[in-house]
């Protein structure tokens, strides 16, 4: 509600000028001031904190290298804001609050950063796909060479053949002999040789490098030799121990690279978690426990249900919003913790706030970060006790300023220091005939609920109409219009006149009011305006200063009410001059007023033209020796009485008087 954060300066003036009971009013005062200036930025940083954690999670699970320079544009703006934020961060909290941007900084900078990890990732990524890609060509090389040797061999076969067959052709006895014994040693030589050993052979090489291409790095190998079997199998030897290294190096640097990111994760001041798709625990740090389930931490191990979790903690009273009401609470919280949105608050059992900010990730898992964020919200509540109790203090504090001046020093729009300056404005002054002489016969009791009650009604038109009430003396009052506001001189004059119509009409109505309840007399208000240059602004010392206009103008003004006859408002020629086109009034000549050197022209107000318009109900009668006017609209009906009186004797005089 309060608009002060760039005008601290001007608050903690006003502050020290009104605290007039003590100095240490003055002093919590200005520490409510260094409180709300500091508040803002410390809500800037955690909002910068939030995206700094987004943008962490988001880096940990990007999909290519591409996604990841994307995703550290934003990441390394967020730290930038926050380095021009902790200089605006309250001292005892800005070096605590660099060391924690340090320690972002961490993850995002040098050989164990998030962003390193995931690039090693990306690279062993990029060198096992290549091997792959190598074992895929060698395989299918290999499987060809072995379809050659096939083929050769059954070319063997059936070169034999045909060589039997035309053995057999030439000759009988021998010759079927001859065929007999080539045929045999063609046998043996095919189940010796080729069968027994080259088809063994190419079979268990075929087989090892369908287990090879297959993943099983582990398979047997056939014995190396020096024909080209023996050739392909020392080469298929080679290849499956250069995968077995690429497969343990490649293990150990995701070893290594998961090992970073725990030591990263651990690193942080938050607590971290992350749930799997099925919602069971896969990774967190000590400040997870540490922070949330200190006496649980046999249980937070990997693969715990997050149901189990929050179940636990709640059956064992850590959360708050959870007593009386546990299983409603964990089914809320399995809502929200399978639906996340924005970051949310928890009020813990033990009186801490955590902030829990959850987001899914690719897979159906869920990655969460706590932040202790108790500090923050206890400041958060003692600024909202102390802004509630300025509020009550201003709001004191309105009811001796005018609402224009309040509203202007406390928007900012105006310094709290001496100062003025030259304006020209309609001064009004108002005040009770005959007070004195009515309130002689008045106890102080009912004499102050009197007082009061046509105070308030008056500053109530005048605050209606826009004036500026300067100050109250007594049963006066004096009031300007066109500072610290203004709608121009004109309109400002005509205001001031519309609003002394109001106030005489305002008195008719009371007056019968105030007969109503024993007072015999009732009170009637003359009024004088005056509209000339004067000089306005804050007058006094560096400790006490009152904001009021000074001036020959105000003076004027204040012998035209002197003048004036009760129940009536009247004018100076420079007022009349700036409302002679919209009120009626009656020039009633030039008089000589105590401190003006010159004779100051006076006009009665009358009523506005629109009114008078309106009612055709005025008495106005001109003979060279009677001259009649009378507003019976505008007469209270002490008035009308008055003048039936003054009529009846002047008929009186009329009718017996000789002709």
């Amino acid at each position: 509600m309060l608009v002060m954060n760039s005008k601290l300066q001007q608050w903690r003036a006003v502050t020290a000028g009104t605290s007039l009971a003590s100095d240490r009013g003055t002093e919590a005062t200005a520490n409510l001031v260094q409180a709300i200036a500091a508040y803002i930025p410390q809500q800037k940083a955690q909002q910068q904190i939030s995206a700094v954690n987004d943008a962490l999670v988001n880096t940990a699970d990007a999909p290519t290298p591409g996604d990841l320079a994307l995703i550290m544009f934003p990441l390394r703006r967020s730290f930038a804001v926050l380095d021009t934020i902790s200089d605006e961060i309250d001292e005892r909290l800005r070096t605590r609050f660099q060391q924690r941007v340090n320690e972002f900084k961490a993850l995002i900078d040098g050989g164990n950063s998030i962003p390193k990890t995931r690039q090693d990732e990306f690279a062993v990524l990029a060198q096992g796909e290549k091997l792959l890609a190598e074992n895929h060509q060698l395989s299918r090389s290999l499987t060809a060479a072995v379809d050659r040797l096939v083929a050769a061999a059954d070319r063997e076969i059936a070169a034999s053949g045909l060589e039997a067959a035309v053995v057999q052709r030439y000759g009988t006895g021998v010759v079927l002999g001859s065929a007999v014994l080539s045929l045999l040693s063609s046998v043996l030589f095919v189940w010796l040789y080729v069968d027994r050993s080259l088809l063994a052979r190419l079979g268990g090489l075929s087989q090892s490098m369908l287990a090879i291409a297959g993943g099983d790095l582990r398979a047997p190998l056939p014995a190396a030799g020096h024909d080209e079997i023996g050739r392909m199998a020392e080469a298929l030897r080679l290849f499956r121990d250069t995968a077995v290294e690429v497969e343990e190096k490649n293990l150990r640097e995701v070893a290594e690279a998961r090992q970073r990111l725990i030591d990263a994760i651990e690193s942080i001041s938050e607590g971290f978690a992350l749930y799997d798709a099925e919602d069971r625990l896969a990774l967190s740090n000590s400040r997870y426990r540490e922070l949330l389930y200190s006496d649980l931490a046999i249980e937070l191990t990997p693969g715990t249900a997050f149901e189990y979790i929050i179940r636990r903690s709640a059956e064992r009273g850590y959360i708050r919003d959870a007593e009386g009401r546990l299983e409603e609470w964990v089914a809320e919280r399995l809502s929200r913790h399978r639906n996340p949105g924005e970051p949310w608050l928890q009020r813990r059992g033990d009186g801490r706030w955590i902030m829990i900010s959850e987001r899914r990730i690719t897979g159906g898992g869920t990655v969460a970060v706590y932040s202790d964020i108790t500090e923050l919200k206890q400041r958060e509540e003692n600024l909202a006790e102390k802004s509630a109790a300025l509020e009550a203090l201003s709001s004191k504090l309105a009811k001796y300023l005018a609402p224009q001046v309040y509203n202007s020093i406390f928007t900012g729009r105006q310094d709290v220091r001496i100062a003025s300056q030259r304006k020209k404005l309609t001064i009004c002054f108002s005040d009770i005939a005959g007070f004195t002489e009515t309130t002689d016969k008045m106890e102080s009791e009912v004499l102050t609920q009197l007082l009061n009650h046509y105070l308030t009604e008056m500053s109530k038109i005048a605050s209606d109409h826009g004036a500026t009430i300067d100050k109250y003396v007594g049963d006066a009052i004096l009031m300007f219009f066109g500072d610290p506001e203004t709608r121009g001189v004109k309109e400002d004059a005509f205001a001031c006149v519309q609003m002394a119509l109001a106030m005489q009409k305002r008195m008719s109505e009371l007056a019968e009011i105030w007969r109503d309840i024993g007072i015999e007399t009732p009170l009637r208000c003359r009024i004088g305006i005056h509209t000339d240059y004067c000089t306005v602004g804050n007058f006094g010392s560096e400790d006490r200063m009152d904001y009021t206009i000074i001036g020959g103008a105000v003076n004027l003004a204040s012998r035209l009410e002197q003048e004036a006859q009760p129940g009536t408002v009247l004018i100076s020629y420079e007022t009349f001059a700036q409302v002679r086109d919209m009120i009626d009034c009656d020039e009633l000549g030039h008089i000589h007023v105590k401190g003006i050197a010159y004779p100051v022209a006076t006009y009665r107000v009358i009523d506005l033209k629109a009114n008078l318009v309106a009612a055709h109900r005025s008495v106005r009668t001109e003979l060279p020796h009677l001259r009649l006017e009378a507003e019976p609209e505008l007469m209270s009906a002490d008035e009308r009485d008055q003048a039936a009186t003054a009529l009846r004797d002047a008929l009186d005089q009329l009718c017996h008087k000789p002709r």
